[in-house]
């Protein structure tokens, strides 16, 4: 049986569930069809061939384009038995619930960490602005902390918080680039200098390593259990 991820990320996103995927179902076929948009026609196209699909669209649903394609791909899918909808805000929301975040990008006692310590506290807020919501005073707090133009929808702003956290280390990540350190073997950062010291190199990591860990600790675990992939 053929078994398909389809994403709408490119990019970053991508490179990010092919990893995932690669490890977690290694014969699954990870393709991006480049916008939400296109992966919703897509899905509407697919039919009863023995296949598996799993449809990875974000789920930032205070952003009304967003909000929209999702109850139109959710309407598609409950009709097909062979589609699965995974439920995720974003893969930057993933790597920000990711439960060692800290301890694998800064060292202890990292000056660095220190300097980010507004965007750490910021992380915690947000995490519980997307899970339960914030109060008025709770999200005023999180935009003090961070500068961010409250007019930002919540997957602009995870991927703003997860780029300044990692800014700087091997573990940098944007809509165009994967921290590599996130995915790959300790410690083969090609740009790492010698003063490149993250909280993992007391206790080096394969990748497979790494990604078991990125998927056990953070809210990707009871995603892919809803759809039997753990």
């Amino acid at each position: 049986m053929k078994t398909y991820v389809w994403c709408e990320d490119s990019g970053a996103g991508y490179e990010f569930w092919r990893y995932i995927f690669k490890v977690i179902q290694g014969d699954a076929k990870v393709e991006s069809k480049g916008n939400n948009t296109e992966l919703r026609k897509s899905v509407e196209q697919i039919g009863n061939d023995g296949a598996e699909y799993y449809v990875i669209m974000d789920m930032a649903v205070d952003n009304p384009d967003v909000l929209r394609e999702l109850k139109r791909l959710n309407t598609l899918a409950s009709g097909k038995h062979n589609v699965h909808i995974l439920k995720i805000h974003s893969f930057e929301f993933v790597l920000l619930s990711f439960k060692w975040l800290e301890d694998w990008v800064f060292a202890k006692e990292d000056e660095l960490k220190k300097k980010r310590e507004k965007l750490l506290k910021a992380r915690r807020l947000f995490l519980q602005l997307v899970e339960y919501g914030l109060t008025q005073e709770e999200r005023s707090r999180f935009l003090a902390l961070t500068g961010y133009d409250e007019n930002k929808n919540s997957e602009q702003m995870a991927a703003a918080l997860l780029r300044d956290i990692t800014r700087n280390t091997g573990f940098e990540t944007n809509k165009g680039k994967l921290g590599e350190c996130f995915v790959n073997d300790c410690c083969t950062w090609e740009n790492r200098q010698k003063d490149d010291i993250c909280g993992l190199n007391d206790s080096r990591l394969d990748s497979n390593e790494k990604i078991n860990q990125l998927v056990q600790y953070s809210v990707l675990r009871n995603t892919l259990q809803e759809v039997r992939l753990l």
